[in-house]
């Protein structure tokens, strides 16, 4: 099928997405795969073929999911990018604020062309912004929403204008799955909700989709920057994990890329293949972390929330589940975040005793008969809520969890739901504890926090503070600072609130890998964003 499908959702970003549509698309993943994949691929043409587990349907800047991180820049590209902590040049080769940090004016490569023949520019660019901006989505994205005006200065120059000054818009435009720019033929006017295809300015073009079967990417020939080794990639979509392995043995797939499809377990039996070898990224992805719903009747204790935190082994996950790879976090972010190296006021290590003292200081007394704490007849008995397909370690960090908290008299009960249910509950507060992740360094920590008003799980839990509104109202001056000791002073109370009320406790430092063929891949460079793949970091044979 030429040509990628309409693209519709009421939103582009995972914590916010509107739910019906993306759970019918999301849906729309499921065929069975065609072992054979694209049988027309030509002997002589340079290939890479990769595996997905999610087909390339949800390829679009508006609801990309987690399994196309490994497609989405073959064909996209942002503005800027987030390297070793900076940004750096992307479709945009320099920028320059005014004094006063309110105006913020892009200077655009030349040259560069979108993959229908189209120039890109200003005025594409500008398209692409206001069409961002229309979708509420957008809201922690202030880069986005803080626009007041933008002046197409000419071809290659935009300024944007902005409503106030903030440390942090130029990490907004980094992020490489929702602020790529398009070509402006994608785009409907007044709606936000439509990109009509799959067409950037990236080193591959979006061929041909096989629904059920694989994806074909080849070689843009027009690109602006350096030409990757292989002239057409193909996607094949493998949503089971010991086929894909297998397919990466018989030679069928030439690597599998990311977390998301791979666990460290299978990493560590892939790589003693012949002929497969692998990488694991030296820097952390996000950071896995559970969020704590202080609103809950059996949560709003703080000592409740502390005995958890308590009872929580991390280095039994590190290294049980983890094989070692991912290291306990103390903090929701990665060392790589601007701002994530400040003083704690209270670290919460492994102790089950204190963990017990706390839960019987609250009431809560075990039923020998049962192993659950009860307090006036009632059990402590917790609903987990997860994602449940979000990657290789959701599950067995679960039932870890499950074991550990068993131990000190909690009884926790995991709730494994598809991503659309899993938003909607936490959305609603429906949940006890729930699993997931941090923002990567580019968006943190100012996109960590500025949602907890309106969409993220804290959102439930904080309305169980007394003293909530002080933090919140510091997020709100958080957003018009510029100076770095302001900046900073602000972020350490912020996380010590945060980690301190046990709202959310993290758990380890994600990581990201590769396994390959070492017969046709040489090696891989993970860059500063490492569950995105950048097939110009791979090097081919």
């Amino acid at each position: 099928m030429k040509n990628p499908k309409l693209f519709r959702t009421k939103s582009f970003m995972p914590f916010m997405a509107l739910l019906c549509t993306m759970a019918i698309l999301l849906t729309a993943c499921s065929s069975s795969p065609t072992q054979n994949g694209d049988s027309s691929q030509e002997s002589d043409k340079k290939t890479l073929t990769m595996a997905i587990a999610a087909e390339t349907t949800t390829l679009s800047t508006l609801y990309m999911v987690n399994d196309n991180y490994s497609t989405a820049q073959l064909v996209y590209e942002n503005l800027v990018n987030f390297h070793n902590g900076q940004v750096v040049p992307g479709l945009a080769e320099r920028w320059e604020y005014n004094e006063d940090q309110t105006e913020l004016t892009f200077y655009l490569r030349k040259n560069v062309q979108f993959h229908n023949g189209t120039p890109f520019t200003a005025e594409a660019v500008k398209k692409n912004l206001e069409h961002k901006r229309s979708n509420p989505a957008f809201y922690s994205l202030k880069g986005i929403t803080d626009i007041t005006d933008m002046e197409v200065i000419d071809e290659h120059t935009l300024k944007i204008t902005f409503s106030h000054p903030f440390y942090a818009y130029l990490q907004d435009f980094c992020w490489p799955d929702v602020n790529p720019i398009v070509a402006e033929e994608l785009l409907i006017e007044g709606d936000f909700q439509t990109v009509a295809g799959v067409i950037g300015t990236g080193p591959y073009i979006y061929d041909e989709i096989v629904p059920g079967q694989y994806t074909r990417f080849v070689r843009n020939e027009n690109y602006w920057g350096e030409k990757p080794d292989f002239e057409e990639v193909i996607v094949k979509y493998i949503p089971d994990s010991t086929s894909r392995i297998q397919a990466l043995k018989t030679g069928e797939i030439d690597m599998i890329f990311g977390s998301a499809l791979i666990s460290y377990d299978e990493y560590d039996q892939i790589i003693k293949l012949d002929g497969i070898e692998g990488q694991i990224a030296d820097i952390e992805t996000r950071v896995r972390d559970i969020t704590l719903n202080a609103s809950r009747p059996l949560m709003n204790d703080l000592n409740v929330r502390k005995a958890i935190a308590y009872a929580i082994n991390k280095d039994e996950i590190t290294e049980t589940i983890f094989s070692g790879y991912e290291p306990p976090a103390d903090i929701p972010a990665t060392h790589d975040t601007p701002y994530a190296d400040i003083e704690l006021d209270v670290k919460f290590s492994y102790d089950p005793d204190k963990s017990i003292s706390l839960l019987e200081e609250s009431g809560w007394i075990l039923n020998e008969k049962t192993g659950i704490r009860e307090k006036d007849g009632q059990p402590l008995s917790l609903v987990m809520t997860m994602e449940e397909l979000f990657d290789a370690g959701t599950k067995p960090v679960a039932n870890i969890l499950k074991s550990q908290m068993q131990k000190v008299g909690i009884d926790l009960n995991i709730k494994g739901q598809e991503q659309m249910q899993w938003y909607a509950d936490y959305l609603a507060g429906d949940f006890d504890i729930t699993l997931w992740h941090t923002q990567a360094a580019f968006a943190s920590p100012h996109t960590w926090f500025t949602p907890m008003d309106t969409m993220y799980p804290q959102t439930s839990s904080l309305k169980g503070l007394d003293d909530a509104d002080e933090f919140f109202a510091v997020i709100n001056k958080l957003v018009n600072m510029t100076d770095d000791n302001e900046i900073r002073e602000t972020y350490t109370y912020l996380f010590n609130y945060n980690l301190g009320n046990v709202i959310d406790i993290p758990l380890t430092y994600q990581k990201d890998m590769i396994v390959y063929n070492a017969e046709k891949i040489e090696g891989y460079t993970f860059t500063r964003v490492p569950y995105f793949f950048d097939i110009l970091s791979l090097e081919a044979k």
